[in-house]
């Protein structure tokens, strides 16, 4: 997956820059505080820029590995091993500039200090940690999404968006990819447990005609000169976006209701969310709310009944 990947490479330089400003800020105090005390030119002082910098050189595998760890579980993509390859090139030539850089800053002031030979010795170490780091850290993530992935039974955001009509960046920005995941998977054990898969298709189906009624709105923009009602047609667009996440949500809570046993169901609630979906549809033509309300019902009557 190219995009996801280049997404990565970007997220993953942003890291480093900051991981390098803060280790920059880092280094900046430590010369105050050691020149404060009158330690500039000493070994304490030159061994404590030192440390600044190893911390860098652990933390960023680490901070790699969560961007890739986040992002991959976000989308449901896994780790293929031309990708394992070149995070693990691109991590070892950055970490090899920072040694070299520490080598240039570093050595001939241990070298004033008769300490130089110590210094080096502490690079070989450093060069040797970077890539044990690097590895114990790749290793860590690979199994990691290999769990996480097995025992996911989510849809991917792509699959949603197919499945929706919805473009993945509305997904994400309405906050939908784990709530439609979620409702997806319990879904799924419902089919298991044996309930009607119509009534759980004819979900999916409202909520696809409820995108497109949406979508039909964003197409009705007035003409440029008419100002106010653009202006208010921009409000309505963003209100029936809300309606949307609104019903979505009241349909996912009535998942859950769905999985308690039947004396844990609280019908107050499971009436209040019914009473939201339909209230989501108040500036909605009639007959074509009832199109999708009618889909919904048969879902809702899976707790309706007291009995």
């Amino acid at each position: 997956m190219q995009d996801l990947d280049a997404k990565l490479d970007a997220l993953e330089r942003e890291k480093i820059f900051s991981l390098i400003a803060e280790n920059s800020v880092r280094f900046k105090k430590i010369n105050i505080r050691q020149t404060r005390n009158n330690n500039k030119n000493s070994l304490e002082h030159l061994d404590e820029l030192v440390s600044s910098y190893e911390k860098l050189l652990r933390s960023m595998p680490r901070e790699f590995m969560k961007i890739e760890q986040a992002i991959r579980l976000k989308f449901l993509e896994p780790l293929n091993q031309n990708r394992i390859t070149k995070i693990m090139s691109s991590l070892y030539e950055d970490m090899d500039l920072i040694l070299e850089q520490m080598v240039t800053k570093f050595q001939d002031l241990y070298k004033v200090l008769s300490q130089e030979e110590q210094f080096m010795a502490r690079i070989v170490l450093n060069r040797s940690r970077c890539k044990e780091n690097a590895e114990k850290a790749m290793e860590k993530t690979i199994q990691f999404l290999q769990y996480q992935l097995q025992a996911s039974t989510s849809i991917t955001p792509a699959q949603l968006e197919k499945r929706y009509g919805l473009d993945q960046e509305s997904l994400h920005q309405l906050h939908l990819v784990k709530v439609l995941q979620g409702m997806n998977s319990i879904f799924i054990t419902f089919k298991n447990s044996g309930i009607d898969e119509e009534v759980l298709n004819a979900v999916h189906e409202a909520i696809v005609l409820r995108i497109k009624l949406g979508k039909e709105l964003e197409g009705m923009l007035p003409p440029t000169h008419q100002v106010q009602a653009r202006k208010e047609w921009r409000m309505r667009v963003a209100k029936e976006s809300v309606k949307l996440k609104e019903m979505i949500l009241s349909i996912h809570s009535l998942a859950e209701h769905i999985q308690k046993p039947q004396e844990q169901r609280n019908f107050e609630v499971i009436e209040k969310h019914w009473g939201r979906i339909e209230e989501t549809f108040d500036e909605i033509p009639e007959e074509k709310a009832e199109i999708v309300i009618s889909k919904l019902k048969p879902y809702y009557h899976l707790l309706e009944s007291r009995n």
